[in-house]
């Protein structure tokens, strides 16, 4: 057996809303081989994306890919949350709030999402999932040795981004910071003494690791480079109490399902922001058209929602990120 955790963030260009990172620490039979393909591993719990235009969200095989191709199906959305109960067990009622789920999945730090005006506590969560699926997809998990699948999630305001900007006067300083804490987490949490392996997207064009990997790690031990490549970098840690690799690699969300799955649960997150961003705004600007947040079509929203800022008294920095 080994722990297997998947990284992957999602809403870094968007200059408006939630900047949002997830985690799955999920713990396999067997040994490593099971990582390069995890889909074909298990073909009765997970397949990919493509030909699964007519798959039901949460019914087996579930649908796990990369979350931007997830999200050009119809139901891209109810198939990002189905995740959070059928795999990872959240304790989910017909409807929840998005209080419900931070205090479930949320790495410890909640200042991380402070001085948000468009932040909504009790937003509604609705879940798409048919009758007796969970006791079915439970039953299933536990057939193919899935017996532990955990997830974490972190989310980061335009407030608290444009802070960390100033703090650091580097933008990626955001993703590293996070990346770093939902490693830091899983190494102080995860039980037992099995393996450990880490897999990642790459953070931006960063091309060398070992440094935060070293700053996560801690005083746990030394990290060693095994490989570091335009293809993919590879590292091990000596003096530890178990074995703990990390595999960095282009695409990673596309090869490995871990990173999948974090990356489908990052963007479930990041598109409820935006859902809270659009109905804020939309009930004090007449006529205004949503937006997904990005950079284009973001400055059209921004431009037509200044105003009401300006009368509101809202801060340019709760809302508009600096980079």
């Amino acid at each position: 057996m080994l722990w297997v955790i998947g990284c992957d963030e999602a809403g870094y260009g968007p200059p408006l809303g939630a900047f949002t990172q997830g985690s799955v620490a999920l713990f396999l039979p067997g040994s490593t081989g099971a990582i390069e393909d995890s889909w074909a591993a298990y073909p009765e719990l997970f397949r990919k994306r493509r030909g699964a235009a007519r798959a039901r969200p949460g019914v087996l095989p579930l649908v796990v890919d990369d979350s931007k191709v997830m999200t050009q199906l119809a139901s891209g959305m109810d198939h990002l949350g189905a995740l959070w109960p059928v795999l990872f067990g959240y304790p989910y009622k017909q409807k929840n709030t998005l209080k419900d789920l931070l205090d479930w999945a949320h790495l410890p730090d909640h200042t991380t999402f402070r001085d948000d005006p468009t932040l909504v506590e009790n937003f509604p969560i609705s879940w798409v999932l048919e009758d007796g699926l969970l006791e079915n997809a439970r039953s299933a998990l536990h057939k193919n040795g899935l017996t532990d699948c955990r997830a974490r999630i972190s989310m980061v305001s335009p407030a608290v981004f444009n802070q960390m900007i100033d703090q650091h006067q580097n933008k990626s300083a955001v993703l590293e910071k996070g990346w770093q804490s939902h490693i830091h987490w899983w190494l102080h949490q995860l039980p037992g003494d099995e393996p450990i392996v880490i897999l990642s997207d790459r953070l931006g064009g960063k091309k060398c690791y070992a440094g935060i990997f070293q700053e996560a790690l801690g005083a746990k031990g030394l990290v060693q480079v095994i490989r570091e490549d335009d293809n993919q970098c590879t590292y091990r840690c000596l003096g530890t109490d178990r074995e703990i690799m990390l595999i960095v690699s282009p695409k990673a969300d596309s090869k490995y399902l871990p990173v999948a799955a974090a990356s489908m649960l990052a963007k479930h997150l990041r598109e409820l922001s935006m859902e809270m961003v659009n109905r804020y705004w939309m009930e004090r600007v007449p006529n205004l058209k949503p937006t997904a947040g990005y950079p284009e079509d973001g400055k059209r929203f921004y431009a037509e929602i200044q105003s009401t800022m300006a009368r509101s008294g809202v801060n340019p920095d709760h809302v508009w990120r600096k980079r």
